[in-house]
């Protein structure tokens, strides 16, 4: 068991490092939130937060950020006091940054996967399928 957990460690240590060779680089988080907002635009933090089951504030915070850094839009839905409440698209530059982002990390995956057979890479999904709908937490 320990050694499934190193392997992923493993595989978030290298994304991380990664983004931070990129030009524009997103982190992981960022990344993770912006392809959140992007397939489901017009979602809120609050949305986000029980997606990824995560604290709402967290969540507030992460995506105050990211609006800081043009990279997503809260919507004015007329009540300016609840940030959470707001709506959210991803901006241009958003969309950008990501899709190079993404780009590059599924770069480095299909070059770890080169030499893999058809069945090596379909029992592979199948059992990341698997492990990730194991659990939420």
């Amino acid at each position: 068991m320990g050694n499934v957990y190193d392997q992923i460690d493993a595989i978030y240590r290298r994304a991380v490092a990664r983004s931070r060779r990129i030009n524009a680089p997103l982190t992981q988080v960022e990344q993770s939130l912006l392809a959140f907002i992007g397939s489901n635009p017009g979602c809120r933090a609050t949305d986000i937060a029980s997606a990824f089951s995560l604290n709402r504030s967290t969540v507030s915070r992460q995506v105050h950020a990211l609006a800081e850094l043009g990279l997503v839009i809260e919507g004015d839905d007329g009540d300016s006091q609840q940030r959470r409440g707001r709506a959210l698209s991803v901006t241009e530059e958003g969309a950008d940054r990501l899709k190079r982002s993404l780009a590059i990390h599924r770069e480095a995956v299909r070059n770890r996967l080169e030499g893999w057979s058809e069945a090596e890479l379909r029992d592979f999904a199948a059992a990341l399928e698997r492990f990730n709908s194991a659990g939420n937490e």
